[in-house]
């Protein structure tokens, strides 16, 4: 239901270019899984291939089971909102919001894992520092396209 005040929803683009968009990206998607499972399956130093099938399935589930409902929780009370700004800018943050939260779950093993290791190589790199640099990335992103659209009329 609209009010006199807000413009109708527009229904998303599905013609023939953003289909095959949708396809190449999917296949490449597709690819790059198998590619990184194919070499991962074939490393000769990973000897323990249960654990990882394990870690890995335990990942998935944990994305449908938590991340993703939490996203689509926020993301769909966001978009109800009466109030605050157009849907276009809610859009756009709720993204930069997935983005960072799914590069917060990635680091989070990492951050989480007491040290120091018996193997010195284990954690290589600064984790936290490495994550506010992506929360930095994700925070210009979006603010460059807010600027970008808001230039342009939304």
């Amino acid at each position: 239901m609209s009010t006199a005040m807000e413009p109708e929803p527009v229904a998303p683009r599905t013609g023939r270019m953003v289909h095959a968009v949708r396809l190449v990206l999917g296949a490449a998607g597709v690819a790059g899984i198998g590619w990184g499972v194919a070499g991962a399956w074939d490393d000769p130093f990973l000897s323990e291939r249960v654990g990882l099938a394990k870690w890995l399935i335990g990942g998935l589930l944990l994305h449908d089971a938590a991340f993703a409902v939490v996203v689509f929780a926020v993301g769909a009370t966001a978009m109800r909102l009466r109030r605050g700004p157009a849907a276009w800018v809610r859009r756009t943050v709720l993204g930069g919001l997935a983005v960072g939260v799914a590069g917060t779950l990635i680091a989070l093993p990492a951050l989480l894992r007491p040290l120091p290791t018996q193997n010195p190589s284990v954690l290589p790199l600064h984790y936290g520092r490495g994550l506010a640099i992506v929360w930095a990335a994700v925070a210009v992103g979006v603010g460059a396209v807010l600027v970008a659209r808001g230039r342009r009329g939304g």
